[in-house]
């Protein structure tokens, strides 16, 4: 007999004020004026971070720096396996960000998601595939947690996914992700990958949705941050019988605070009502979100961004200066810093 999944949660009002609040910050982002420069450099930081913070979750080692490196597409000196599995999610992330929203999570691309998260790091027979042997959750050298075993991995996947599928239009997909990012952790279907598979699908979700259709945000930094009480709040639902009321306004605290850290990115990226008057270069568009980052750039250290000999950075320079988008010190070396008002 098949199995139909019907997750138990209750919507308090707290839960529902969080989604409220949700919301208006991602009404706020989608109105905003991002400028397609703004909007390329938020995206390649999104795409970093959510890299870098859930494969770290599982103990990856490279740095945020080294993570943006390799997104970069340049070589770091790190442990072959540990590159793999950034480059991987890079590749998972990627094709997230091609699937066309309203449509559903399907089996079989659950399946290439976990094939491209450990394509190379998991032995072939294991790499998109469901597990063959009963595997386990481990924590200081101990079992803490026995996940159903490999007869049930395909039919309980199966039952979550028709869930989804018929909850597109009645549960909102905030709930619907954390509903999801739980219970395939609950299921472990795979051999491994199954945290980082687990929080895919969530991004995933949220992008068939609608709810990140720009690619802007990465709630995983908030559960590295909050390592323990990520884990804490998965072993809860555990202990309260499989209730995911808890989970559920933990994971929606999780997307509030990554889209307010947007909104105050986005803030710090946003131009200036003198800037929309001059028509500006990408080389001057290079400059200035180098600018927003460290606020002060000497000349060599522009000549160095642009790669260009100085006498040509002052033609450059000239109308941002002219519009006092940029002023230069009174003092030697000359440091031009950037107004924002």
């Amino acid at each position: 007999m098949e199995k139909k999944y019907s997750p138990r949660y209750t919507i308090t009002d707290n839960l529902l004020a969080i989604i409220s609040e949700a919301e208006q910050l991602r009404t706020w982002l989608r109105t905003s004026r991002i400028d397609i420069p703004w909007l390329e450099r938020i995206r390649f930081e999104t795409l970093t971070r959510q890299a870098h913070f859930s494969t770290s979750i599982e103990g990856n080692p490279l740095t945020l720096p080294e993570v943006e490196a390799l997104a970069r597409g340049e070589d770091i000196p790190a442990a072959k396996k540990a590159k793999q599995e950034v480059t991987n999610y890079f590749a998972a992330l990627r094709w997230i960000q091609e699937q066309k929203p309203d449509k559903a999570a399907t089996e079989k691309g659950l399946l290439n998601l976990h094939r491209l998260l450990t394509q190379k790091v998991l032995p072939p027979s294991q790499v998109g595939k469901y597990k063959t042997r009963q595997n386990y959750v481990v924590a200081a050298g101990r079992i803490i947690y026995t996940p159903p075993g490999p007869k049930e991995a395909r039919t309980l996947t199966m039952a979550l996914l028709e869930w989804l599928k018929n909850a597109d239009k009645l549960v909102h997909p905030i709930i619907s992700q954390a509903i999801a990012h739980y219970e395939l952790v609950r299921i472990h279907p795979f051999t491994d990958g199954n945290g980082r598979c687990a929080r895919c699908l969530a991004t995933w979700i949220l992008c068939l949705r609608g709810f990140d259709t720009e690619h802007i945000f990465a709630v995983d930094q908030f559960y590295k941050e909050d390592h323990e009480g990520y884990y804490q709040s998965i072993q809860k639902v555990r202990r309260e019988k499989g209730d995911l009321t808890s989970w559920l306004e933990y994971c929606c605290l999780a997307i509030k605070d990554t889209l307010e850290r947007t909104q105050r990115r986005i803030k710090e990226l946003s131009i200036p009502a003198k800037l929309k008057k001059i028509t500006l270069t990408r080389q001057q568009e290079s400059l200035l979100l180098s600018f927003r980052d460290k606020n002060r750039l000497s000349v060599s250290e522009m000549v160095t961004i642009l790669g260009i000999k100085r006498a040509r950075l002052y033609r450059i320079i000239k109308p941002l200066v002219k519009a006092k988008i940029i002023q230069p010190s009174r003092t030697r070396p000359v440091i031009y810093s950037f107004k924002s008002q």
